[in-house]
């Protein structure tokens, strides 16, 4: 059985395995292979049930039970939560990769596949005016990386605090130009909280959010230790 021993663990698995859809189909729950049945694109819910398998699996190995023993329960924001169990975890997947994040404190992670959108209009809409004006005087070739590079460190801060999008994301202020850290520059309990970006991938960008008085004389970059499915 894994331990955490005050380590972050950080997994990374490609979803395009639909070969093995039917095997990760017997973890889940009947609820669950219902939510996947709603996707009107197949390779959707195909990809939504090996996440949630990876998920079962990579759970089951820290705990003694079997993928399909494990119970997860919702917080009234729906963030999953296991049920009985002191581990915290915390998911996202985007395109063809999924990220989970374990951690024995709360935890936030997000991913997104880094594509053309229209960044300008989604920051000016949904970012602070400080962070418009710091967003619009960054070089035009590196905006978009800018747009995704902040929107995850927003998601993970709100994943961590349990939230979601139910809070206004012009309230959280983060490092908006991508050559630089993440860092949560304010929000309403930004103190309390370590971020950090994720290496996967260039063609993604991630971030995870871990509280930071969990262990003071360890940075969060210390502790964070990325581990593969065998």
């Amino acid at each position: 059985m894994l331990m955490l021993l005050g380590e972050i663990h950080i997994w990374s698995v490609d979803l395009n395995v639909r070969n093995r859809v039917d095997e990760f189909s017997q973890f889940l729950t009947a609820q669950e292979r219902q939510r996947a049945a709603k996707f009107i694109n197949p390779l959707h819910g195909d990809r939504w049930i090996v996440a949630r398998g990876y998920l079962r699996q990579i759970l089951s190995q820290y705990l003694d039970l079997t993928p399909a023993q494990i119970v997860f329960t919702y917080t009234q924001h729906g963030k999953p939560e296991l049920e009985g169990s002191p581990i915290q975890f915390n998911l996202s997947h985007s395109g063809d990769r999924a990220v989970y994040g374990i951690s024995n404190s709360p935890i936030g992670i997000d991913l997104e596949y880094i594509h053309p959108l229209p960044a300008a209009d989604l920051v000016d809409r949904f970012f602070s005016p400080a962070e418009q004006a710091i967003f619009h005087n960054l070089p035009i070739d590196i905006q978009q990386a800018a747009f995704f590079h902040a929107w995850v460190q927003k998601e993970a801060y709100l994943k961590a605090c349990g939230t979601g999008l139910s809070s206004p994301l012009d309230q959280i202020e983060v490092s908006i130009d991508p050559r630089t850290p993440a860092a949560i520059v304010s929000a309403p309990t930004g103190d309390i909280w370590q971020i950090q970006k994720l290496d996967i991938s260039p063609e993604y960008a991630g971030a995870i959010v871990i509280a930071a008085n969990d262990a003071p004389q360890q940075t969060q970059q210390e502790r964070i230790k990325y581990r593969s499915i065998c």
